[in-house]
């Protein structure tokens, strides 16, 4: 039982990754989709910010300012 889940598993995650690379390299200008949200420009667009930006900027007055270490926009 064990045996087939995971066999089922390592197929079923191999085609997803298959089907990631063929699609950028069919699309053109394919890429990983970003899934962070500090650089997602949609949710940019709605107003939303990275939660540990909304952190650095609750403690910038007692630190006097710091770089988010996940993508690095400065507070």
């Amino acid at each position: 039982m064990f045996l087939t889940v995971l066999l089922l598993s390592a197929v079923l995650l191999s085609l997803s990754l298959l089907g990631l690379g063929i699609r950028m390299l069919v699309v053109r200008n394919g890429k990983f989709p970003v899934t962070s949200v500090g650089g997602n420009a949609h949710l940019k667009a709605k107003g939303i910010t990275c939660p540990k930006h909304d952190e650095l900027r609750a403690h910038k007055k007692r630190k006097g300012g710091d770089f988010c270490s996940t993508c690095g926009y400065q507070v």
